[in-house]
This record gives structure tokens, C-alpha cells and sequence, in this order.
């Protein structure tokens, strides 16, 4: 209701001010207006001069010189003061009736006339500029108010856009207007183009008004305010899909860690069990293909057994609830108890450890580091050729040691160092694989909590791929 209000108000105080821009400009009825002044100026002194000075009585002609030119401009006042010099003259100066000026107070009173036209006119023509300024400001500050209304309350800024392009249009003097957004700046006329500290908002299309109107000084007050709130629209707008997208995020990240944490325990009982049994076949007599089985079954336990530890440990992390217990480790052994834990204590060749002069110890939890290790060289495993081996190098490094775990698989595209340290996240390059995507982000993540860090190097010799576990040192 406000607004409908708000519009009315506007339409009629455009029409009004329309109306009497017309007025003005009609020449027929500044000749009648004048004309009528004039007469009833000289009906006026004639009434008068029995009892008054025809010479005194003669001011009152300046009450029509007042008007004409308070009303109509300079012109149309000079010649009423002439009409009206005229006038006087011919019906009140001697001789009577004649146009005949014999002395120098009736030239006295005919430049009397033409001083009081200048000045009125000029008078009435800064007041009526100022009167009309005042009007025009008010009006803006009505569009303003309105347009920041708008803007502020609309769920959709193009839906708020399209009924206020008339609304500026007519405050401007046009008949209608059309906002559009994101245009460029363009040269064509009737067009204002919307521009915010040097940057293209858009434009609003005129029609059915002055072509030059796009120039005026209320034009460019109406773009800069009009470019404004466009701008703060799109902001609000910006921030409500960042709100939505933020609650949209948190409520999936609820979800999968409710749904990690059942899995994960849901599934451990059964695992031990599974575990359990295994173990105790192992001390049967079995044949050989038995033997396979039973190696199978721990194998891929011992696997399971490590995913369920990695979504245990995702969700702990998630939930901000997995402190580490510091202590001194030594590198190569936190290494080494890594790899004997993927082979289960047996030998092995495909992992080769190399560990350089002077390393300090380490400073962090061991068993989180020892899964970190174990997470990393698993997932290097898994890519690399089963005739090449994984190289594991433990170097020191500036305030720390560096584990490097380099294989000679298919390698890290640059667009994915970081991706595949996400949770579920995995590489192009390795898509056919089997896994869950969870061993780097729990590694990444068990790594920061002890205060290291594990990215994407370098490859060896530009093959395959190298992480680079970075630890803090603990003492010499």
C-alpha cells in the first residue's frame, strides 16, 4: 500500500509540474494573461484618478509588468511594460487619447516599467529554478526511498527491477524506462548508462522524452543512485545463495558424519569376529589351498580392518575429538612399523627404506603418525607396478624431518594435488582403482593434527608420484 501511495504521488506531482511547463510555454495564453493584466490595470487606475494622481496612480501598472514577467520570463515582461506604458500614455497622460510623449517623466515611467520587468523576471526566474530544483529533489529522494525498499524486501532482483524503470523514467520526465543489468556503456540516445566507481551496472532505456535528458545533472544524481542499489541487490543476493549453499553444506556434513560413525561401528563388531576366527584357524593343520584361503581372509581383513579405523578417525576428526598424545619417536622406526604392519610381519621387497645421516626424532602421537605412514605408502602400493618397488626416504629438514614416499604409478595431475586429499575424492588418473578415497584425507588430517603437513611433491625422476610428509622435530 505504501508504495502504490508512493507512485501517486509522484504521478501527480510530475503532472502537475507538467501542466505548468506547458502553460508556460503556450504563447497564446501568455498574450491573453498579459493582455488581461494590462486591462485590468488601466480599469484599476482609471477607477482611481478622480481621487488619486493619475501620475501616482500609474504604479499600479507595475502590478502587471509583476505578473507577466514573474509568470511568464523577460520577454513576455518587457512587453507588457511596454503595453502597459502604452496604455498609459494613451489613456491617462496629456494630451488624452494619443501616443504622443511630451515629457521626460513619462519616459521616466516607460524605463521604470522595463527596469521592473528585468528585475521580476530574473527574480521570479531563480525562484522558480529553485522551486523546481527543490520539486526534482524531492521526487528523487522519493524514487530512492522507494527503490531501496524494493530492492531491500524482493526475493529476486530482476523480478524488483522490472516494474522501477517507469517509476525513474518518470521522475526524470520520460514516459517510460527499462532497467537492464550487466549491459555495457553504449552511446545510443535515451539511454543512462549505470556505472559504479568505473564498473558497468547497467542501463536504463528511456523512451518517450527528450533525447538529451540523459545528460542532465538529475539524470546522472538518479544513475549513481539507481547503479548503488543494483549493486547492494546483487550483494544481498550474492550472500543469500552463501547462506543457502553454507546450511546445504552443514547439513550434508551432519548427515555423512551420523552415517560414518554408524558404518564404522556397525561394522567393527563383525570384523573382530571375522578376525578372531581367522586367528584361531591359523593354528590348525591345513593343506595349502587351505592355507591360501585362510591368508586371504586376513589379508583383506586387515584392510577392511584399516578402512574402518579411517572412517572411525574421519568422523573423530570431523567432530574435532581426536587429540593427539605427544611424544619422542624416532623416523625410520615409526617407518618401519608402518610397513611391518601393511605385510603383517613378513618379508617384503617392494618397499625400500632409506634413511639419511643425522635425523632428529620427531615430536607427535605414534600411533596416528604410524597411520599417516601407513595410509600414504598403502595408497602407493596400490598404483605402482607389483615389479617396482615404493621408495620411502626420511631426511631431515628445515625444523623437521621429511618422509618422501615415491612410487611409479600413473602420477598427480597438478589440478588435483589438493582434490585428492578431500574425503571420497579421487583422481582421473586412478578412477578404475579400488578404494574409498578416505586413506590421503585421514592422512592430511592426522598429519595437521600433530602439527605436520602432507602434500603432493616433486616426482623422482618425473615419474609417478611422491608425498611429502612433513613432520616437527622433537629433540636431537
Amino acid at each position: 500500500m505504501a508504495a502504490t501511495r508512493t507512485d501517486g504521488r509522484l504521478s501527480t506531482t510530475s503532472s502537475a509540474a507538467a501542466r505548468v511547463r506547458e502553460a508556460r510555454s503556450s504563447r497564446f495564453s501568455a498574450l491573453v494573461v498579459s493582455a488581461v493584466l494590462v486591462a485590468a490595470s488601466t480599469l484599476l487606475v482609471g477607477a482611481l484618478t478622480p481621487d488619486v494622481p493619475v501620475r501616482s496612480a500609474g504604479v499600479f501598472y507595475l502590478l502587471a509588468v509583476l505578473g507577466a514577467s514573474s509568470i511568464y520570463g523577460l520577454w513576455w515582461g518587457l512587453a507588457t511594460s511596454l503595453a502597459s506604458a502604452l496604455a498609459f500614455n494613451f489613456f491617462f497622460l496629456p494630451p488624452e487619447h494619443t501616443l504622443v510623449v511630451n515629457s521626460s517623466s513619462d519616459w521616466l515611467a516607460l524605463a521604470a516599467f522595463a527596469v521592473t520587468a528585468v528585475v521580476t523576471s530574473d527574480l521570479a526566474g531563480r525562484e522558480r529554478a529553485g522551486r523546481e530544483e527543490a520539486a526534482r529533489r524531492a521526487e528523487e529522494a522519493r524514487l530512492g526511498e522507494r527503490l531501496a525498499t524494493v530492492i531491500a524486501t524482493a526475493s529476486n532482483l530482476d523480478d524488483a527491477l522490472a516494474g522501477l524503470g517507469d517509476q525513474a523514467a518518470r521522475t526524470l520526465g520520460a514516459e517510460t524506462g527499462v532497467i537492464v543489468r550487466g549491459a555495457g556503456p553504449s552511446r545510443r540516445p535515451g539511454v543512462l548508462p549505470l556505472e559504479l566507481n568505473g564498473r558497468a551496472i547497467g542501463e536504463l532505456r528511456l523512451s518517450g522524452g527528450d533525447p538529451g535528458l540523459v545528460d542532465s545533472p538529475a539524470a546522472g544524481r538518479i544513475a549513481r543512485q539507481l547503479a548503488g542499489l543494483i549493486a547492494l541487490g546483487e550483494e544481498r543476493e550474492r550472500r543469500m545463495r552463501e547462506e543457502v549453499n553454507a546450511r546445504a553444506l552443514l547439513r550434508s556434513d551432519e548427515l555423512k558424519t551420523a552415517l560414518l560413525r554408524a558404518v564404522s561401528h556397525d561394522l567393527r563388531s563383525p570384523l573382530q569376529a571375522i578376525t578372531a576366527a581367522a586367528g584361531g584357524l591359523g593354528f590348525a593343520a591345513l593343506d595349502d589351498e587351505e592355507q591360501e584361503l585362510l591368508d586371504t581372509i586376513g589379508t583383506e581383513s586387515g584392510r577392511m580392518s584399516r578402512m574402518i579405523e579411517n572412517l572411525l578417525d574421519l568422523s573423530r576428526l570431523t567432530a574435532g575429538a581426536l587429540a593427539p598424545a605427544a611424544d619422542w619417536l624416532d623416523a625410520r622406526e615409526l617407518v618401519e612399523a608402518a610397513v611391518a604392519e601393511l605385510f603383517r610381519g613378513e618379508p617384503q621387497e617392494r618397499v625400500r627404506v632409506r634413511t639419511a645421516p643425522d635425523v632428529p626424532l620427531v615430536h607427535g602421537d605414534g600411533p596416528q603418525l604410524q597411520r599417516v605412514v601407513v595410509n600414504v605408502v598403502e595408497n602407493a602400493l596400490k598404483f605402482s607396478p607389483v615389479e617396482r618397488p615404493v621408495d620411502v626416504l626420511i631426511a631431515p629438514s628445515e625444523g623437521g624431518v621429511e618422509i618422501a614416499v615415491s612410487d611409479q604409478g600413473p602420477g598427480v595431475a597438478a589440478d588435483d594435488a589438493e582434490r585428492i586429499f578431500e574425503p571420497f575424492a579421487r583422481s582421473d588418473r586412478t578412477a578404475e582403482a579400488a578404494g574409498s578415497g578416505l586413506g590421503l584425507a585421514i592422512a592430511r588430517g592426522l598429519a595437521r593434527a600433530n602439527g605436520g603437513e602432507l602434500r603432493v611433491a616433486d616426482p623422482v625422476d618425473g615419474r609417478g608420484a611422491t608425498f611429502s610428509l612433513s613432520l616437527p622435530a622433537g629433540g636431537g
